[in-house]
Order: structure tokens, then C-alpha cells, then sequence
């Protein structure tokens, strides 16, 4: 019941509601928007306050100095003002939009302005000491401190087709589909008219107990479905792209690109600090704290920081960042991230700091012009039912798996979201769902859809068959000729548990058909070739092949791979048949069981030469009967899943890879014993501000007595495209091992160099470096003698002279120096041979290149 107090209060509450609801509906609405820019220098101003004359209301600018905000309680007068720079005054027409550029020019109100010029120094800074002492203290601030935590955490991310202008709406392509533009919004961010084409919400519960002991339960998944692409793999890029950021981490991973925070032990190295003023923020009086980086092309932020100043906790409260205009830094025009903490206490257990707001925009485009149209991107998350420092149940953590999934997490109903979301949706963000269903629904659509996946993944659809892949439709190589290949599968129109995929090929010159055929059960609940895996596949396989060559995401007959260094003659023409089935799980570990009979049979003129008494004789074919076990572990491991392909998202967790097949002799008229065991560790290592290093190690051991082809033959690459998995200026064939260890170091700096040197660093150029070492050795036993009668090692067919050899007691090693990120997607590299300079056919030296976009 109320006190009479408390009912004073609403009574006067109610009347101050009802006055400012009142006045809100005498006014029209004013719109205001603009950029403010420093008048001598030409740059954009961030955190310029602009507010209307007399009044309360205002803004402070975005990152970029940009300012949009709609009101009713407008006044005539505009006040654009900024510590050291005079205030000015615009007129305001009231009830429509105005547009400002705004340049405001540095000075004061003073009579008499003393300027002295200082280097910015650390040293005696105030601004420092603060930064330092909030260092200090992050670890007793930062909510992994506490002893346990738990909450809900929702969180929305809508993509936007930003600037859509009405010559664009009347555009032919949206011919017969402008209901689309039913659904537009104006951009709160820079005031332009977007079109929401993508919606994704979230509903996760998080446990955390110390150490760093998570556990995450998605409880609910939504998103609309765009057209042809892979709902999971989109859901999986988009979640990379907007991970969640704790800016108390030396460095926040974004976009798989690594930045320095500005709570870095090393942050008063990489940014200049400076304290603006004491602000209010919920009552607690807090500094004001502003950085930059001390070089613009660093991936480093601009913000500003609010400080609690009334006791030594020196908690952050408050995180306002973005991106300076000169990183380097592709495809991202603009970032912004806001940040509030609140001390939030459980009753009977102490109080911690945690995140009560979360929002991240990013801006997406090919340069940043007002007519360029970008993609807008806005991750917003909100917590609630925080329990901090009780214990949590023993329970919650006996599954392994960071991350689990209720049932038909993809499935829940409209009511389930109606109770359970934090808030309602936006009528704009209702329409996003309404209009994407209408969309691919549209034949129009459709029919764009065709191209764009026939663009994309190189396959067309007719119903439940897809035709392709394009581009291995056509290529050629040296024992092939012109080589024509047409094949297709089914897709899941044809059904969720079964996939059929198979083609055949001609070539022109060897006159051989190929074929493969690949038949597809899935046991699991998901449609087929869906991740996590669980499926059974028979397959059959007539094909030729570069020995040694078995590389992931690589195909042979690839069209842009059919230009090669140097001779290319010797291929060996496989046929395998058997079964796989590949078990795969959330935590990221997998296994993989396979049985296969393969016959190989020489191609162009590689022989199977061996000596019988004294004698060369010929061997036509060879044949085994392999069973294989391969076990995998990748940690939160993020892939975007095509129909029928994975891409790889880079990450910083480490991936294991332990495999072992064992050949049959006399079963299914297998013709040799022998074991062979394989280990892989790949790491990525971010050495923020300086780049990261992606670090792969291999080893592997065959035991028993075998001819060269089922050997390692360790992978080369004869053509003029880098291909991280292989040695560069190695040639096919030219190294075989049965026991090896090899270390592949790519390291880039992502500029560090460039960005410091005038004019080149406008290009936004990245230093990249690689080396690659591989030990190996042969035993007496794997060493064709005539005694043994094993397959003489290929050797040149003019000449006679050997071509594949082991290795000694040196490495063979390889280095790079390249420059990347030219024209923000292609990679040169000039490539040094460093060892083994004598085997015949080599080449010293050499420039690669490489197509690849990153951020």
C-alpha cells in the first residue's frame, strides 16, 4: 500500500507525464541531421555535442561526426559546441527536416588565448596515471573475477541495405518486388533511408563459475531466411562478425581481426589519453576520459571512457567507441560500440560489475561516399535476471560442451518469443520477417536467386537436382588435354536424409572417362550435409590425380589451377570404392571411420618400374584394402556451410587432427601390410598491435614395407597461386617420407610498417611473411632396391635422372616477403627456395599471388 508520500510523488509524476505528452502533440516533429567537421584540418569530429537552444535536448556525434536525431520539443536555435573550439549557432526551421555540415573552428571565449605547443608525453599526463590506475584495477572490476554469475542474455542483429534512394526503388531489378521498400526505416545512425533485409534474435541462459568455467544454454533461435544461403552458416558468420566484446580483455576480436583494447597493460603506448571533465552518469560522478590511437591506421579505437570517481574502484561505467576513418581496416566504413556497467548485488552475496547495455554498428561498404550504398549492421543485446556470487549447481557443468541447444531451438513458436523476448519488437523489425517470406516466395526473386547461386556456389537448380559445379566444367592439363566434365546432386527438395551426387569427365588427349558417384545417409535430425554430421556415405571414385595432392578446398580441375610451372607428366589414374561414416559434435570434436579399396594405376609417363633378378619389369596397377580412423577437436569452430562446401571462419581457438589407416594385405586383393599415422595442430596466435601468426604443425609415420605412391609424397604446388597448405617451389613428386615433422609459420602484420610510412599508408598495404620447414627420412626397408622389388622412384623421361628423392639430414625450407591486401583482395608474394637448390628442375625463386578478401 502507498504511503501518502508515495502517492504525491505519482500524482506529481502523472501530471509532469501528462503536461510533456501534451506538449509533444502541439509540436510537429523536427528532424536534424548532419556531420561536423575541424574547420583548419578538414577532419571529422567525433563527440561534438549538438542540443537545441534552451532546451535539454540533444546528441553527441557518432565517430565519424555524425549527428540524426527526430524530436517534438525542438526550440529555433542549434548549438554545436566542443572543449577548445568555438561554439556556433544554426537556425532550426521547425517540423522539417535540416540538413548541416557543420566546421567549427578551434578557440575559446577567451579574451586573450596563450598557446603553447607540447609533444604529447606519458609522463606527468593525468590522463595516464587515471588509465593506468583503471589497469590496475581491471581484473577485481571484470565480471570473470567473481566467484559465480548467471543471467539471460537476448540479443537481436539487423542487417540493412543503407541509402536507398528513390532511383534506386524505381530500378528496373525491383521490378514486379517493391513491396520490399514497404519496410524501410530511417537510419538513426546518419539520417539515410535503409531497407532491413535480415533479422536474427537470440535467447541464451550463461553460467559462469570461477575460473573461466562457461556454460551457455541457447534456449531460442529466429531469422529470416535468405533465399538460397545456409541459415546455420549465416547465423554461424554473423555471430563471428558480432561477437560479444569485453572491453576489460587486453584485446577484442572482431570480425576475425584483433584490436588493441584501450584497457591493454600496453594501451598508453598505442594511445593518447586525455580527461575531458567530470560528468553525472546514473548518479555516480564519473571522468571523462577521451583516446585515440597515436597512428590512425592502426587497429586500434577513438572513444571515450567514463570513469567512477567516487571511490578508488576505478570501474569503467560507461564506453562510447569506434574506428578512426584511416584504419587500416577493409570493407568497414563505420564501427560503433556502447557500453554501460552497473553494480548489480544478489541479496546476502557481494556486488559486481556488469554489462547492462551492449550495442554494436558496423557499416559495410565499398568506400565511404554519402552516394555509396553500405550494408548497416546492428547487434543490440540486453540482460536480465542476474545472480551474482551464489553458487551454481555441479550440474550445470558436467556436460563438456561450452555451448548446448535445447530442442527445435530453430522452432519456437510465436508465443515462445512473445513471452521470453526483453522487450517488443520494433514494427520495422516485425516487417523484416513478413517481407523476406513475401520475397522468396516471389518468382522474380526466384529467378535472381538462380544466378546469384549459380554466381556464388557455381550450381543451378531445377527442382530437387542442381547442375554443376561451373567452374570445373572446362580445365586442362598436360596428360588430360582439354578436359569437359558435367555432373550434379540432388538437394534437400529431393529429401533431408538422402544426397546423391555424382559426374563424369572427358579428356581429349589420354581419351579416358572419369567418374565419381557419392551416395548420402543422414541419421541425424537435421537435413543432410548439415552440421554437426552424423551420416553414412558409399562412394565410388574413377579419377586422375597429382600423387601427394590431396588438398582441402582445393579442386584440380579447378579452371584458374590449370596454369603450371614447369612439366607436369607423371599422374596417377585412382579408382576407390567404399563407405564412411563421419560423426561429428557441438563441442567441435569429430570422428571419422573409413574402409576403401583403391587401385592405382601410372598416367602419362610415370612407370611402375621395379627390378626382379637383375631385371626391369613393369608393374601395371597397384592395389590396397584400407581401414581408417580420423579424430578431430576444434574448439568453437566457425565455418560458413554452403549446399555442398565449408568456408573455413578464422578463429583464435586451436584445431587437433589424429588419424590412422591400416592397410590389408590379401583381403579384397590388397597387396601390402603397413600403418600410417598422421597428427596436425594449427594455432592462430593475434600479437595485437602487430598482426597475428598462423602457426601449423604436421608430423606422420609409416610402418611397414610399401612402394613409393603410399608413401608421404609431400604436397607441392606447380602452379602460380600460393596455396597456404603446400610447399610453394617444391615440385610434384619430388619429396617422399615415411616418417616426416613440418612447421608452416604465416605471419602478418596487418600493416604495422606501412601504416607508418607517409603516402604508402593511404594504400592500406599489409606486410605478410611466411616460412615453411619440412624434416623427413626414409628407412633402409621403403628404399627401392632389387632385392626388396619396390617401385622405383620416378625419374625424367628424356634424360633417365631420378626426380623424387628423400631427405637428408637438412630441412627443406622455403620462405616469403609479400605484400597484401592490394586493391583489398590480392596478395603478391616473391617466394625463396632455401634448400635442396641442386635437384634438377628447381626453381630459386619466384612470384605467387593470391585472391582473398579480408578485413
Amino acid at each position: 500500500m502507498m504511503t501518502p508520500f508515495q502517492r504525491l510523488e505519482a500524482l506529481i509524476f502523472f501530471c509532469f507525464f501528462a503536461f510533456v505528452s501534451t506538449a509533444q502533440k502541439t509540436q510537429p516533429t523536427t528532424i536534424i541531421k548532419g556531420q561536423v567537421f575541424d574547420d583548419k584540418r578538414g577532419e571529422k569530429m567525433p563527440f561534438v555535442n549538438v542540443q537545441f537552444d534552451g532546451s535539454g535536448v540533444g546528441l553527441a556525434c557518432d565517430i565519424d561526426g555524425n549527428f540524426y536525431l527526430e524530436t517534438q520539443n525542438a526550440s529555433k536555435k542549434l548549438k554545436i559546441s566542443y572543449v577548445g573550439y568555438q561554439t556556433q549557432t544554426v537556425d532550426v526551421q521547425i517540423g522539417t527536416t535540416n540538413t548541416y555540415t557543420i566546421k567549427l573552428k578551434e578557440g575559446g571565449l577567451l579574451n586573450e588565448v596563450v598557446v603553447k605547443v607540447q609533444k604529447y608525453r606519458n609522463k606527468g599526463n593525468p590522463a595516464v596515471e587515471l588509465i593506468k590506475k583503471v589497469i590496475e584495477n581491471k581484473s577485481k572490476n571484470r565480471a570473470s573475477n567473481l566467484s559465480y554469475y548467471t543471467y539471460n542474455k537476448y540479443d537481436k542483429v539487423e542487417l540493412a541495405l543503407n541509402n536507398v534512394t528513390e532511383k534506386m526503388k524505381n530500378n528496373f531489378i525491383f521490378r514486379g518486388i517493391k513491396f520490399v521498400f514497404d519496410n524501410v526505416d530511417t537510419n538513426k545512425f546518419n539520417g539515410k533511408v535503409s531497407w532491413p533485409f535480415y533479422f536474427r534474435e537470440a535467447l541464451t541462459d550463461v553460467y559462469y563459475r570461477k575460473p573461466k568455467e562457461i556454460r551457455e544454454i541457447k534456449q531460442g533461435e529466429k531469422q529470416t531466411n535468405l533465399g538460397f544461403l545456409d541459415k546455420e552458416g549465416i547465423s554461424n558468420y554473423v555471430q563471428n562478425m558480432y561477437q560479444d566484446v569485453d572491453m576489460y580483455e587486453d584485446a577484442v576480436y572482431l570480425f576475425t581481426t584483433q584490436f588493441t583494447s584501450p584497457l591493454s597493460p600496453i594501451a598508453p603506448n598505442i594511445y593518447r589519453f586525455y580527461i575531458l571533465d567530470t560528468v553525472k552518469f546514473k548518479q555516480d560522478s564519473c571522468v571523462r576520459l577521451y583516446f585515440a590511437p597515436r597512428n590512425k591506421t592502426d587497429l586500434a579505437f577513438i572513444g571515450r571512457l567514463y570513469v567512477s570517481a567516487k571511490d578508488s574502484s576505478y570501474a569503467v561505467r560507461k564506453i562510447e567507441i569506434g574506428v578512426p576513418g584511416d584504419i587500416n581496416l577493409n570493407w568497414v566504413s563505420q564501427l560503433t560500440i556502447s557500453q554501460e556497467y552497473d553494480f548489480v548485488e544478489t541479496p546476502g552475496f557481494p556486488k559486481g560489475l556488469m554489462l547492462s547495455k551492449d550495442e554494436l554498428v558496423m557499416d559495410y561498404g565499398i568506400g565511404n561516399r554519402d552516394s555509396v550504398r553500405t550494408v548497416m549492421g546492428k547487434k543490440t543485446t540486453s540482460y536480465n535476471n542476474y545472480v551474482i556470487n551464489k553458487p551454481i549447481p555441479d550440474a550445470v557443468f558436467t556436460t563438456a560442451d561450452r555451448v548446448t541447444y535445447s530442442e527445435n531451438l530453430y522452432q519456437k513458436n510465436d508465443s515462445f518469443w512473445a513471452v521470453n523476448r526483453h522487450d517488443t519488437l520494433r514494427t520495422v523489425e516485425k516487417g523484416v520477417y513478413k517481407t523476406m517470406d513475401s520475397l522468396n516466395n516471389n518468382r522474380r526473386f526466384k529467378t535472381f536467386v538462380t544466378f546469384a547461386r549459380l554466381a556464388v556456389e557455381g550450381y543451378a537448380s531445377f527442382g530437387g537436382f542442381d547442375l554443376g559445379p561451373m567452374n570445373a566444367a572446362y580445365s586442362f592439363n598436360y596428360i588430360e588435354g582439354l578436359r569437359l566434365r558435367l555432373g550434379g546432386r540432388t538437394n534437400p527438395k529431393f529429401s533431408n536424409k538422402w544426397n546423391i551426387e555424382g559426374y563424369t569427365a572427358y579428356g581429349f588427349k589420354d581419351q579416358h572417362w572419369k567418374e565419381a558417384f557419392n551416395v548420402r545417409y543422414n541419421f541425424a535430425n537435421s537435413q543432410v550435409l548439415k552440421y554437426p554430421l552424423n551420416e553414412f556415405r558409399a562412394f565410388y571414385s574413377n579419377e586422375i590425380k597429382i600423387p601427394g595432392q590431396n588438398l582441402q578446398f582445393v579442386n584440380e580441375d579447378n579452371l584458374f589451377l590449370s596454369f603450371k610451372r614447369g612439366v607436369n607428366d607423371k599422374m596417377i589414374y585412382t579408382e576407390s570404392i567404399g563407405g564412411e561414416y563421419i560423426n561429428e559434435k557441438r563441442n567441435g570434436f569429430s570422428y571419422t571411420v573409413n574402409l576403401k579399396n583403391t587401385t592405382l594405376t601410372p598416367a602419362g609417363n610415370l612407370r611402375f618400374n621395379y627390378l626382379n633378378a637383375g631385371e626391369m619389369k613393369t608393374q601395371n596397377f597397384t592395389q590396397t584394402s584400407e581401414a581408417a580412423l580420423t579424430l578431430r577437436y576444434a574448439p568453437h569452430d566457425k565455418f560458413y556451410q554452403g549446399a555442398g562446401f565449408r568456408i573455413p571462419i578464422l578463429t583464435k581457438y586451436p584445431i587437433f587432427s589424429l588419424s590412422y589407416a591400416q592397410g590389408f594385405k590379401d583381403i579384397l586383393n590388397g597387396q601390402y601390410n603397413y600403418g600410417n599415422l598422421n597428427f596436425s595442430a594449427e594455432k592462430v596466435f593475434y600479437l595485437s598491435p602487430i598482426g597475428y601468426a598462423d602457426v601449423t604443425f604436421e608430423a606422420g609415420r609409416t610402418f611397414g614395407q610399401v612402394p613409393f605412391p603410399y608413401l608421404t609424397i609431400h604436397k607441392a604446388n606447380q602452379t602460380f597461386g600460393y596455396q597456404y597448405e603446400s610447399f610453394n617451389l617444391m615440385n610434384y613428386l619430388e619429396f617422399v617420407s615415411d616418417k616426416y615433422a613440418s612447421i608452416n609459420i604465416y605471419y602478418n602484420m596487418s600493416g604495422f610498417i606501412f601504416n607508418r610510412i607517409p603516402l604508402i599508408r593511404k594504400l592500406k598495404l599489409r606486410e605478410v611473411f611466411t616460412f615453411k620447414a619440412l624434416w623427413g627420412g626414409l628407412d633402409a626397408q621403403n628404399r627401392p632396391t632389387g632385392e626388396n622389388g619396390l617401385f622405383k622412384f620416378p625419374t625424367d623421361a628424356t634424360t633417365g635422372n631420378p626426380l623424387t628423392f628423400e631427405l637428408g639430414s637438412r630441412p627443406y625450407m622455403e620462405a616469403s616477403v609479400g605484400i597484401a591486401n592490394i586493391f583489398k583482395f590480392i596478395r603478391i608474394d616473391y617466394m625463396w627456395r632455401l634448400s635442396y637448390l641442386d635437384n634438377p628442375n628447381v626453381t630459386k625463386g619466384g612470384i605467387r599471388f593470391r585472391i582473398k578478401l579480408d578485413y
